[in-house]
């Protein structure tokens, strides 16, 4: 069977395809995991997405109010599968595919 060859590409496309078929589901407060097929190699791949990488206390906040999160958002994603693809460079993982991926988030 041929092999995918790497490629770091990205197609309007993509989006499109990871928004229909890819599934959330919430592990950890603060934490989404996103799960489904890449659009470009099809192999299914699990890619977390975080609030935030760290926790601020009242005095951080300007005027000691937190502000909302946005109810919406674009996150970037990549391929991250540990399938073969002739050309990955070494030490990466995936078949080079990126894309945008908007994100709707529920109130809390």
């Amino acid at each position: 069977m041929d092999r995918l060859p790497y490629a770091e590409v990205t197609e309007p496309g993509y989006a499109e395809r990871a928004a229909a078929t890819f599934q959330a589901a919430r592990p950890a407060p603060g934490t989404l995991l996103l799960t489904g097929p890449c659009p470009r190699c099809g192999t299914v791949i699990q890619v977390p997405v975080v609030d935030g990488v760290y926790k601020t206390t009242g005095r951080f906040r300007v005027g000691g109010r937190r502000e909302p999160a946005p109810s919406e958002r674009l996150e970037p994603l990549i391929c991250t599968c540990e399938e073969e693809h002739p050309g990955r460079p070494a030490g990466r993982a995936g078949c080079g595919a990126y894309w945008l991926l908007r994100i709707t988030v529920d109130a809390p």
